[in-house]
This record gives structure tokens, C-alpha cells and sequence, in this order.
């Protein structure tokens, strides 16, 4: 595909999201929506080109994301011990703004969303958060560690159901077997596993990008003999498509009535807070250096 027809249908992709999204997420766009070659060779020439276009600013870098890396550490200092007085009052004046009453409380179950792909997780945390939902990716198999804070995190005295998303290849069907393994095994709390996808169902609603089953794979052999030689990856979903999944998962387990009566009183406290506050900033003098 030519550098410029490429970039524009790339940018009318972003266009399409109020999120960030990976080269992967904009790939398989391009491949399922615009007939981009499902091959290697595609992808390699999609990052170099891409790489270009936010050179030359022809592509908001802004809405192109690697959620794979990250920076650690560094530097945070003021500039003056009155900066720093100066800012500790303005967010403790303001923080009235951040309460939030514990709403799974009065819940009858506890809700976590739990996924393969730590790429994927700030689009289905998006989703996720409007309930206040954890969003917990376990990067392939999860660890010992990984199970044991689930499991501190959860309640004792209601049931947790933890929502799986994950690939639909051999390892990533297996996934869902062994989260379900792990808690039974480390926890008397009841807990239950739900695939929400991928799903053999979704790959063919959504006619998703199939790629080659990794024979190396130890699990392929049974794999194969189910769904064929060809996988699917969770990326391959539409972001917006993949947050419905979230969010219609997450209310199935819900008591919304009782949910939204929850709102409104967290409301109504917020505004009794800030009220106070509002008489505590009366109170504050500034204090200099």
C-alpha cells in the first residue's frame, strides 16, 4: 500500500477512537477494514512508515501508544518550599472532588476483569473503571504472585467473578483453565472464572484476521484438532466492540438499581464535602517561605 493512502487511512482509524491505540490494534484495522496483507512483512513496513509520519507530523504522535514500555523513576522536585505549600493547598481544597463511596460494598458479588495482554489493558481498564472495576493483566500465565494479590484483594463475604479476556490460540484458551485451576487451588473463597473472549463465536461474528497456530506450541496438536490451524488474536477485536464486551460483561453481575441509588448519594455526599471544604479555605492563610 503507498505511504500516502496508508497514512490517511490511518488517521481516519484514529479518528475513529477516543483512545490511544497500539501499531497492533491499528494493523489489524487496516488488515479487517482496508485489505492490508495479514503478513509479517506488512506489519515491519507499518512501524517504519509510521515511525515517518509522526516524524514529519502527518500523524498525531499522541494518539499512537506503546503500552509495552515505560519509564522509572527520576526527578520529581519543586521549586521552593512555598511552590511546594502552594500546591498542597490547592489539591487539599480541591480534593473533595475525588470521593467516592465504596459502591461494590452493597453488591452481591465482587466483579474482576482479568486479560492476557498487558497491551490491551488501558483500552478494557477505559471500560473497566466506569464501575470501578480492577483491571488486572497477568502478561500470559499468571504467577504465584500475580494469584495471591487477587486474592487478598477479594472479599470474604460475597462470591468474586473474574471476567477473562484473552487470545483464542492454544495457550490462550488454556489460560482460562489455569486461572480457574490456581484459585481453586489457593483460595476456599468462591470464585468464578467467565471466558468473555476470545470465543469461537466472536471470531465469526466479528469475522476476525485469522494468523497461522504456532505448531511449537505445546497445546497446539489438541488446538488443531478443535478449531483448525488458524488463531485469532484479542487485538484483532475492535477497541470500541472490545469495551462493550467489558462493560455488557460487568452488568450482567450487577444490581444496577441499586447502582445508580449509590450515585446519587455519592452525589449528594460530594456536595455536603464541598461545602466544608469551602469553609476551610477561609481558614487557610498563606504561609510564607
Amino acid at each position: 500500500m503507498k505511504y500516502t493512502k496508508l497514512i490517511s487511512l490511518v488517521n481516519k482509524i484514529l479518528d475513529q477512537y477516543s483512545i490511544p491505540l497500539t501499531l497492533r490494534q491499528i494493523y489489524y484495522r487496516l488488515v479487517a477494514d482496508y485489505g492490508l496483507p495479514n503478513k509479517r512483512s506488512s506489519y515491519n513496513q507499518l512501524s517504519r512508515q509510521l515511525v515517518k509520519a509522526r516524524e514529519k507530523g502527518e500523524i498525531n504522535e499522541n494518539r499512537i501508544e506503546d503500552r509495552t514500555r515505560e519509564f522509572l523513576g527520576g526527578e520529581n522536585g519543586f521549586g521552593s518550599v512555598q511552590s511546594f505549600i502552594d500546591i498542597v493547598k490547592s489539591h487539599f481544597l480541591g480534593y473533595w472532588e475525588n470521593y467516592e463511596r465504596n459502591l461494590w460494598t452493597s453488591q452481591q458479588k465482587f466483579v474482576v476483569v482479568c486479560l492476557e495482554k498487558d497491551a490491551l489493558s488501558r483500552v478494557i481498564a477505559a471500560a473497566a473503571d466506569e464501575y470501578r472495576v480492577i483491571t488486572a493483566p497477568s502478561k500470559g500465565y499468571a504467577s504465584y504472585t500475580y494469584i495471591k494479590e487477587a486474592i487478598d484483594r477479594m472479599p470474604n463475604n460475597k462470591p468474586t467473578v473474574i471476567l477473562h479476556f484473552s487470545d483464542h490460540d492454544p495457550s490462550g484458551l488454556d489460560l482460562t483453565r489455569d486461572l480457574k485451576d490456581r484459585f481453586d487451588r489457593y483460595t476456599l473463597k468462591p470464585v468464578t472464572i467467565e471466558r468473555i473472549a476470545l470465543t469461537f463465536s466472536q471470531v465469526k461474528d466479528y469475522a476476525l484476521v485469522p494468523n497461522p497456530t504456532k505448531l511449537s506450541d505445546t497445546r497446539s496438536s489438541q488446538y488443531i484438532a478443535e478449531y483448525g490451524r488458524e488463531c485469532w488474536e484479542l487485538d484483532a477485536i475492535d477497541p470500541n466492540e472490545l469495551q462493550i464486551l467489558v462493560k455488557d460483561s460487568i452488568e450482567n453481575h450487577l444490581d444496577l438499581d441499586k447502582w445508580k441509588k449509590d450515585l446519587l448519594l455519592e452525589a449528594e455526599e460530594r456536595e455536603q464535602l464541598r461545602g466544608r471544604f469551602s469553609q476551610w479555605s477561609e481558614l487557610l492563610t498563606d504561609v510564607s517561605e
